[in-house]
């Protein structure tokens, strides 16, 4: 069985995010990516079926160059192969070109089951794994939470989560593009010193870009979130502060 997990990469919002010069972009010379973290859970999840029913493992990473370390860490955990595919600055946040730029190596690789994380930090469209099943004209499955897919089967058995804590098995036809928001355990951690190994002998094969693509997604502005009413921190003896609370809530006409 042959199964890729597609790792995209996204701002790390832990740091702060510059608006560029042309008020519709982040600056690009100030930003930080990390692996989506979904997608690290999609990782997880084709890495559990290669140790469970000896799958061949794909990670394919998507990005800048900041994508070649994802793919170290990725082959370092024990993907198989890895591949890099390019995708321009402006277009990161477009599945669309993404889908697009993915399907058209993928058609015809022989993928069992491509998986992705269910959603991104920084998608402005639709999620990546229902348009890149459509793309490919395979079925799609999302939001799910375990995948079973034993070597001779031609069905994989999925679990999705629905509200009100329900859960859903279902069983899908193979080849098919699965939308994973939780492995089934929580993505491993692989030492600094594997990475860095796994980095310097690392061969990624890059996938060509969807030359004739257009993006269907267009950012008119960006601003920052505008600054409400700002909190009151009251000091003082506990006397002290239970009166103003007090206060306050009878001005409010709450209390």
């Amino acid at each position: 069985m042959k199964v890729a997990a597609v790792l995209r990469q996204v701002p790390d919002v832990v740091e702060e995010l510059v608006i560029g010069a042309d008020g519709r972009s982040l600056s690009e010379a100030d930003l930080m990516y990390v692996t989506n973290e979904a997608d690290e859970h999609a990782l997880e999840q084709a890495l559990i079926l290669k140790g469970r029913d000896g799958a061949h493992v794909v990670a394919i990473s998507s990005g800048g160059d900041e994508a070649r370390a994802a793919l170290a860490s990725a082959v370092a955990k024990g993907a198989d192969e890895a591949y890099f595919a390019p995708v321009p600055f402006a277009s990161r946040a477009d599945n669309h070109h993404l889908a697009a730029t993915l399907a058209s190596v993928m058609k015809g690789a022989g993928y069992d089951l491509i998986l992705t994380g269910v959603w991104a930090s920084d998608q402005l469209d639709a999620g990546l794994g229902g348009l890149l099943a459509a793309e490919l004209g395979l079925p799609y499955v999302g939001g799910l939470t375990s995948v079973s897919a034993p070597a001779e089967s031609a069905k994989a058995t999925v679990r999705k989560e629905f509200p009100g804590g329900r859960l859903g098995v279902m069983e899908v036809d193979l080849p098919a593009v699965l939308g994973i928001q939780s492995a089934e355990n929580p993505p491993r951690y692989v030492p600094v010193s594997k990475v860095m190994q796994a980095k310097r002998s690392l061969q990624a094969q890059t996938i060509p870009p969807a030359a004739s693509h257009e993006a269907r997604v267009h950012l008119r502005k960006l601003t920052k979130p505008e600054a409400a009413t700002r909190a009151e921190m009251i000091s003082g003896s506990p006397e002290e502060v239970a009166d103003r609370l007090v206060r306050i809530l009878r001005e409010r006409g709450v209390a």
